[in-house]
This record gives structure tokens, C-alpha cells and sequence, in this order.
């Protein structure tokens, strides 16, 4: 919801400027009209895109997450967490079913049972 309002404030906000009715100088440009003339609402497309940009970092990022079936805290820890590394060492999630399960069970649930998924072993991946 964050995102769709702080864009839908964001093309208000640019069609209001965009359309305001404007006699301008031989000398002066669209862009110094609107901040001499309109500094508040400048500024306020500023921050609407700022706030914008990072709720989409944040949107993404969870995105990914859920598509892993992952926490937050497991994410930023998976280098302490045994049970996230495979009998190789690397990273292992044993409850990630996919990410068309995972973002199904999210989505519909709201939860995911953390039921291990059943992977081959390293012996049976080499052979």
C-alpha cells in the first residue's frame, strides 16, 4: 500500500506541476519557474521519489525473501546458522520449495509449514 500511494502522489503531484499554466521569460527555464514559483511542491515530489525509491528496495527485497523462504534475520545470519549449509558448506536452505510453492503458500497462507524439502545428498549429486 506504501508503494501505490507514494506513487500515486507522485503523478498528482507531477501532473499538477506539468500542467500548471506558466508565462515564462526569454531567460528563464520550466525547471527555475517551478522552484521560484512552487518550492513546496518541488519539494515534495523530492521526497515522494525518494520515499518511493526505498520502498521499492524494500518491496523487492522481500520479494526475494519470500521467494526463498527466508526470514529477514535468517538472511542477514545465514553464515551462523548450521542448518542453512549443506554437507559442502555452502548455502542451503532445506525449506525452500521452490519459489512457486513458496510464493503460493505466502500468499494464500500467509505462512509456510518449514517442512524440509527432500534433497539429494552431496554423494547422490556427484554420481
Amino acid at each position: 500500500m506504501g508503494i501505490a500511494t507514494t506513487l500515486l502522489g507522485a503523478a498528482v503531484g507531477f501532473h499538477r506541476l506539468w500542467t500548471e499554466p506558466i508565462i515564462l521569460s526569454s531567460s528563464e527555464s520550466w525547471t527555475h519557474f517551478m522552484v521560484t514559483k512552487h518550492p513546496g511542491a518541488v519539494l515534495f515530489m523530492f521526497m515522494d521519489i525518494f520515499l518511493l525509491t526505498g520502498a521499492l528496495i524494500l518491496t523487492v527485497a522481500q520479494a526475494v525473501m519470500i521467494a526463498r523462504n527466508l526470514t529477514t534475520n535468517e538472511a542477514a545470519n545465514q553464515s551462523r546458522y548450521t542448518y542453512l549449509r549443506g554437507p559442502d558448506g555452502r548455502f542451503r536452505n532445506p525449506y525452500n520449495q521452490g519459489w512457486q510453492k513458496n510464493c503460493a503458500y505466502f500468499l494464500v497462507n500467509g505462512y509456510n509449514n518449514d517442512e524440509e524439502a527432500a534433497w539429494p545428498t552431496l554423494q547422490q549429486t556427484v554420481e
